[in-house]
């Protein structure tokens, strides 16, 4: 698991006892005098200016950053029957140089495995209310000190937990056996179950790409661009990714056809 995380979700997982090499806790976001301090370097490394333009653009690509720890803490449980710590205190992370972020957290429980449905569902259940909650103040927080959209942010977020399940429900080289595949599709049934339409959730619709010629894994289309194609310049640009609602379909396929 440790390896897996690292390298698809840039997480680690710290031993009991051990300290952590991250320097910033995740509640530093939440001080106004930090968290701008945390988002001007960010926006340096990306070539952009907090509080000019490009500002907006430093939070939607926070929260589609963010996202990839939250991957990180479904993928432990869904994959591996373990839950991973989101307490404040737990969750450290490192900028990386270009803007992105590395995290660190610890083990919450030991394995689930072998629990009775019933318990594991229990569980499931919890660690996404804890998640919500532990989101919640986080991207307010970027959102204030960036100008960008809460609705925008969350919505990025939400499109990378569907498009994680999507996935991983349909990739046997991730679920590899019936039995954890029906563990997978429970725990999506239950992070994408619409409990309360006002509230934000992870279950907002989105449209899923259609083209006869694609027939690789099912793509979901963000709602909103995350901006990424105002970092750099010439030939260092981003462009749109390939799930960007800005693309059209023909410029879609080609760019997953190349990859």
């Amino acid at each position: 698991m440790s390896g897996t995380l690292q390298h698809f979700f840039v997480t680690t997982i710290r031993a009991n006892g051990h300290d952590f090499k991250y320097p910033f806790h995740v509640k530093d976001l939440l001080d106004e005098e930090k968290r701008n301090s945390i988002l001007r370097e960010q926006a340096i490394q990306q070539g952009l200016r907090l509080g000019g333009k490009g500002s907006v653009a430093v939070g939607t690509l926070f929260a589609k950053r963010y996202s990839v720890f939250v991957m990180s803490v479904i993928s432990a449980f869904s994959l591996y029957d373990i839950p991973l710590s989101i307490a404040d205190d737990d969750v450290r992370f490192e900028l990386n140089g270009a803007g992105g972020m590395r995290y660190e957290t610890r083990l919450e429980k030991i394995s689930l495995e072998g629990e009775k449905s019933v318990q594991r569902r229990s569980e499931s259940t919890l660690l996404k209310k804890k998640m919500l909650l532990h989101l919640e103040p986080v991207l307010r927080a970027v959102a204030d000190g960036t100008g960008a959209s809460y609705n925008v942010m969350w919505s990025l977020v939400a499109h990378n937990v569907q498009q994680l399940y999507v996935r991983m429900v349909n990739d046997r080289k991730i679920c590899k056996t019936d039995q954890r595949l029906a563990q997978i599709q429970e725990d999506q049934s239950i992070w994408l179950d619409e409990e309360n339409k006002n509230a934000f959730t992870f279950a907002m619709k989105l449209h899923r790409f259609d083209h006869p010629e694609w027939q690789g894994t099912p793509l979901l289309i963000r709602r909103y661009c995350c901006l990424a194609y105002q970092v750099g310049d010439g030939g260092h640009a981003h462009g749109y990714c390939n799930s960007c609602p800005k693309l059209d379909s023909e410029s879609r396929l080609r760019n997953l056809l190349q990859q």
